[in-house]
């Protein structure tokens, strides 16, 4: 077996120069390369190298972020995805962590032309995300994403919206419109508690209108997992969504920002598979 590591330096606050020791104390009879990006889209273009490389698992060291990079460059390959979740989120990695099987089975989105693995979406939740990108790149703290679903909340107006689910069509004003492969988002909101990423299907939440009395309730249910029983959210499953708008839509994949009026969405099926040693995994994250 031979492992790639693709280390993104300015994820968290990770010490990376620990982290680097331990994968040579760890691997040191093994064969591995370590890679380290310095711009964005960087680790797609390394991750691709490694694509159709059966005997190989190419690892993600950083964040969502970093892990939808490494996704769009092995997507439906060869190759074997790892994960060392070093970033401040790690959303993906939360739902992972529930199953104990070393090599997991798991379906892919497709936003477009661009893959994830964890939830896309358009609405509030979108837009803060946005806004906390920004915040991040200004301010260094962890708290990035509540000063930015603070602000957000404050200024945010519901979407018009028209949707396809497979056959089903919706149309009407939306806060959040969430196709989730995984669990979480946002740095540990459970949007989709019973998801699975490979089911085939994604869990997808709607949230209608509301006023901001009505929202604050939802939000703070959302934290408990508690946000399906209020007739403002509707649960749906699916393999194919387009969601259309007169006006462009902030649109979020695993934490990475994009603007569309038109946004297709689709489930590939068995995308990839993951190596899930979490044994490897606690010794290198030792810090």
């Amino acid at each position: 077996m031979k492992y790639i590591f693709i280390i993104n330096p300015a994820s968290g606050k990770t010490d990376y120069d620990k982290i680097k020791r331990n994968i040579i104390d760890n691997l040191k009879n093994e064969d591995y390369e370590i890679y380290e990006t310095k711009a964005p889209k960087e680790a797609t273009e390394i991750a691709s190298k490694f694509k159709n490389e059966e005997n190989t698992v190419v690892y993600s060291v950083g964040g969502d972020g970093t892990l939808n990079e490494v996704v769009n460059g092995i997507a439906e390959g060869k190759c074997k995805l790892g994960i060392l979740p070093t970033g401040s989120g790690n959303d993906f990695y939360r739902t992972l962590k529930e199953t104990d099987k070393e090599i997991v089975r798991v379906d892919l989105g497709k936003v477009n032309d661009r893959y994830f693995i964890n939830i896309a979406s358009v609405g509030m939740d979108a837009e803060t995300c946005n806004n906390a990108n920004k915040i991040k790149s200004k301010i260094k703290m962890g708290t990035s994403y509540y000063l930015a679903l603070i602000h957000t909340f404050l200024t945010f107006k519901s979407k018009s919206l028209k949707l396809k689910i497979d056959k089903n069509v919706y149309a009407g004003d939306y806060i959040i419109a969430a196709i989730c492969n995984g669990k979480f988002y946002g740095g540990g909101f459970k949007i989709a508690p019973v998801a699975t990423f490979d089911d085939n299907l994604f869990d997808i939440y709607l949230v209608s209108k509301a006023n901001k009395f009505k929202l604050i309730k939802i939000l703070t249910a959302l934290l408990k997992s508690e946000h399906e029983k209020y007739p403002e959210v509707r649960k749906y499953t699916g393999k194919k969504i387009t969601i259309k708008s007169d006006n462009n839509l902030i649109v979020n994949i695993d934490g990475e920002i994009t603007i569309s009026k038109n946004i297709n969405i689709e489930m590939i099926e068995d995308a990839l598979f993951i190596y899930n040693n979490k044994e490897l995994v606690e010794k290198i994250m030792v810090i």
